[in-house]
Parts: C-alpha cells; structure tokens; sequence
C-alpha cells in the first residue's frame, strides 16, 4: 500500500447491516487512505463484514466496550497519517471529501470542515443541508470568522478532518476537569473543534456537501429531540466543553502576557 495521505477511523457497534456503506465510500476516496475499523463488543455479524473487505481495511476488535470515545481513540492511536477524519459506521462521504480537505491544510490550519446532507434513513431524502452558510465559499478562513458560530452549535467530526494530535488530545475519557454535567457520548465530539481552534489560526472549509448524515431512531441527536429531558442534559454536557474552552483561551492569554508563550 502506497503512504497514506489520510487516515479514516471507523468506531462501530453493533450496525453490521449499515457499516459496509460506510466503509466502501472511505475507500472509493481520490486520495490514498487508510480505513481503520474499530468494533468494541459487537454482537452482531460485524466480524464478517469488516472480514470481507480483507486486507483493504484494519480491523480493530475487543470483546468489551469501554465508552465510545475510548473506541474512538484507539481507532486515532491506530492512524499512521497526520490527518484523521472520524467517519461514524451510519454515515459515508463523498469519494473527493478527503481530497478536497486535504487541499485546505497549510501548516497554521487545524482542521478542515466540508457542509453535510441529513437524509431520512429508509428514503435518503435529504432533509437538510448543514454548514453550507456558514462561510461564503470553499476556502481558508481566520478562526475568529466562525468562533462564535461554533460555540453556539456544533461541527459533527463526521464531516471534518483534523490533526491526529488534536485528536488524542481532545478525546479525553470520562469528566473534563471542574465538569458538572456529562451524557453518554457528548463532548469530546466537540472538544477536538475547540482545540483546534485554540492551537490554530486558521479553519478550512468546504461548501460542496460533501458528507452524508442519517436520520434515524437510534441517533443520539434524533433521540433527543423526542426525549426533553435528554435533550437538556445534552445540552448541559455541550455547556461544559464550551465553557472549558473559554477557560483555556483566558489561560492561554495571562500566559502569553507573561511571556511563557509567542502567539
């Protein structure tokens, strides 16, 4: 195999019938990558799936789940490439999204971001665009453009590229320091946004949709919406990574004003 430009991980569980989708369209990409497949605990015929793409993928399996971020995790530590996109086992890309990324890294950009379909999961009619409005067109932007976009929503790593160390970083398992709210999967997911944007002057971004999301019962935002009390500790969890962040850009500043760091 030819030096991977990018590395996509895979965390699944249990959804053997939706992950070969998944999968393929990670490997139809334009751009050489490696597809890494983590599966904690599934019971299911997901061993036979990833089994019959061969030596194409790396299939990563252990017999007991411990959280979905540790899954995530492993699947990074696993990534021979500088750049990471977290593909989720319901969702798949466009076979140009990873190339079209790529091209907007330069070494002051810490993550690349592309706008995404949300389609029904029996119809895949498309139900909404997302992020298609948040810069006017494909290209290289100061962080500062979309900081407050940002905090007050949320950029899905489904539909992102990022650098593997932000990755490891922002992938933290259990309670962030202080923290008073947590939820079942909430939090690291925008975490490795914030950081970036907290180690990197600049964002990229794609405006072609070049990621596709599914709707269904079993998401944990669609979930939420039919469930109030959900929803709020969701809400709650999302509260205290913003709020961490804000507290590491003050941090970040007294130390640069005490010369400890240049920028």
């Amino acid at each position: 195999m030819k030096q991977a430009k990018a590395s996509i991980v895979i965390p699944t569980y249990n959804r053997a019938h939706l992950l070969p989708k998944a999968i393929q369209t990670s490997l139809n990409q334009t751009v050489e990558c490696e597809v890494i497949v983590v599966d904690h605990g599934s019971s299911d015929d997901t061993p036979k799936v990833a089994g019959s793409f061969g030596e194409a993928i790396t299939y990563v399996r252990r017999e007991r789940d411990f959280g979905p971020h540790f899954c995530w995790l492993e699947g990074v530590l696993h990534a021979s490439s500088e750049f990471v996109h977290l593909q989720f086992d319901d969702d798949w890309i466009e076979e140009t999204f990873i190339e079209e990324c790529l091209q907007r890294f330069d070494p002051e950009t810490g993550f690349v971001f592309s706008a995404a379909r949300i389609v029904l999961e029996n119809t895949k009619q498309v139900i909404d665009i997302q992020f298609d409005d948040w810069l006017p067109e494909t290209g290289s932007y100061p962080v500062g453009m979309l900081e407050k976009k940002i905090l007050s929503s949320l950029i899905s790593p489904g539909a992102a590229v990022y650098r593997k160390q932000i990755l490891i970083d922002a992938l933290y398992q259990g309670r962030l320091p202080m923290s008073e709210a947590e939820y079942h999967g909430v939090g690291p997911d925008c975490l490795v946004t914030l950081l970036s944007l907290l180690r990197y002057q600049k964002l990229g971004f794609v405006k072609d949709a070049l990621a596709t999301f599914q709707a269904h019962p079993r998401s944990i935002t669609i979930d939420a919406k039919s469930d109030p009390e959900k929803k709020i500790k969701i809400n709650d969890a999302y509260k205290e990574v913003k709020r961490y962040y804000k507290e590491l850009k003050l941090l970040k500043k007294i130390r640069k004003l005490k010369g400890l760091i240049q920028r």
